[in-house]
C-alpha cells in the first residue's frame, strides 16, 4: 500500500497527465514551489506556533517527519485533519533537516528526480544517478540483513508514486540506446537480484552482449524467446531486432507477438518494425508490401500481418 507522501505525489502526477482527480486543491498543490515564511503560516493557521528555530528543536526529538506530525497533532485528530498538515511538515523537514534523510523523504526527492527525467527537464543525469545509487544502498544494506530481495525493493517502492522496477528497467534501457554499456552494466548487476520480472533484465543483459559479441547475444535471445513473455517486453524485442537481429529470431519473436496483439496502435506498431526490417534487410519487395497496407487507411488486422511475415 502507498505511503501518505506517495499517495499525493500520485494524485498530481495523475492530474498533470489529464487524468480526472477528485481532491481537494490543497491535495494537488507542489509545495516545493511555496515560501517557507508561507509554510509557517499554514502552520499557525493550523494552532501550531512554530519559526525556523523552534522547529528544528521539535525535531531532534524525531527521526521522520511522519513522527513530528504525530508529536505535533492531538490523538484525536481525524486523517482529513492530518493529511494536509503533515504534507506541510513534510516539506518543511525537507528543506530545514537535510541530515535526516528518512526513507519517505529519499523516495520523494527519487519522485521528484524521475518527473524531471520523464519531461525531459534535467541538465545533466548526475542526481539520477545518485539516487539510485543510494537507492541500491538501501537495497544491499537490508538484503545483508537476510530481507527478501524482491520484498525489499516492494516495500521501498510503497513509498514511491513512480513504479520503481519499470523506471529503473527503462533508465538502462535509455541507456544502451545511447551506448553508454558501462554504467548500464553496473545497474543491471545491482538491482538484478531485487527484480520481481527477470525477464526484462534477461533482455537488457542481452542488449548489453550484444555490444560485444553479436553471436553470444543471439543465442541468448534465443532463449529467452523460449518462455512466456508478455506483450510489452516483446514489443520491444521486436523494436530491437527491427535494427539489429537476425532473420530466425525476428520471426520468431513476431510469432510469439502476434496472437497477444489486441491493440490497434501496437498492430501499427509491429507493422512498422515489420517495415523497418526489411528496408534493413533490402528486401524491397517485401518492405513495399508492408507500406501498401499501412498506407490503406484502414484498421491493420492481425491476419494482415501474418501474412507480410
Amino acid at each position: 500500500m502507498l505511503q501518505t507522501r506517495a499517495i499525493y505525489n500520485l494524485f498530481r502526477l495523475n492530474a498533470a497527465e489529464g487524468a480526472a482527480v477528485q481532491s481537494e486543491p490543497w491535495a494537488l498543490e507542489d509545495l516545493r514551489g511555496v515560501d517557507l515564511e508561507e509554510l509557517f503560516s499554514r502552520l499557525r493557521q493550523k494552532e501550531v506556533q512554530l519559526d525556523r528555530h523552534s522547529f528544528c528543536q521539535f525535531s531532534d526529538q524525531c527521526d521522520t517527519p511522519e513522527e513530528m506530525t504525530d508529536l505535533l497533532l492531538p490523538d484525536e485528530a481525524t486523517d482529513a485533519e492530518r493529511d494536509p498538515f503533515y504534507l506541510i511538515v513534510f516539506e518543511l523537514w525537507r528543506r530545514l533537516i537535510p541530515e535526516k534523510r528518512s526513507l519517505s523523504i529519499f523516495c520523494d526527492e527519487l519522485d521528484h528526480q524521475i518527473s524531471l527525467y520523464d519531461l525531459g527537464d534535467i541538465h545533466s543525469d548526475e542526481p539520477i544517478q545518485d539516487a539510485l545509487a543510494y537507492l541500491l544502498e538501501i537495497l544491499d544494506e537490508n538484503a545483508d540483513s537476510g530481507a527478501d530481495p524482491e520484498e525489499i525493493l516492494r516495500a521501498v517502492s510503497e513509498y514511491c508514486a513512480h513504479d520503481l522496477e519499470s523506471f529503473v528497467t527503462d533508465y538502462i534501457s535509455d541507456l544502451l540506446d545511447s551506448g553508454n554499456s558501462l554504467y548500464a552494466s553496473e545497474l543491471i548487476e545491482g538491482f538484478s537480484p531485487y527484480v520481481s520480472d527477470p525477464f526484462w533484465f534477461d533482455f537488457l543483459r542481452m542488449r548489453l552482449i550484444s555490444f560485444t559479441d553479436i553471436g553470444d547475444a543471439n543465442l541468448a535471445m534465443h532463449r529467452l524467446l523460449e518462455n512466456e513473455l508478455d506483450v510489452s517486453l516483446l514489443l520491444e524485442i521486436i523494436r530491437f531486432l527491427s535494427a539489429n537481429g537476425e532473420y530466425e529470431l525476428f520471426k520468431t519473436a513476431l510469432q510469439k507477438t502476434i496472437p497477444q496483439l489486441t491493440d490497434p496502435e501496437e498492430i501499427v506498431e509491429v507493422t512498422h518494425f515489420l517495415a523497418d526490417f526489411y528496408h534493413r534487410l533490402d528486401e524491397e519487395d517485401k518492405e513495399q508490401k508492408v507500406h501498401e497496407v499501412l498506407a490503406q487507411g484502414k484498421e491493420i488486422q492481425v491476419s494482415d500481418l501474418k501474412a507480410l511475415l
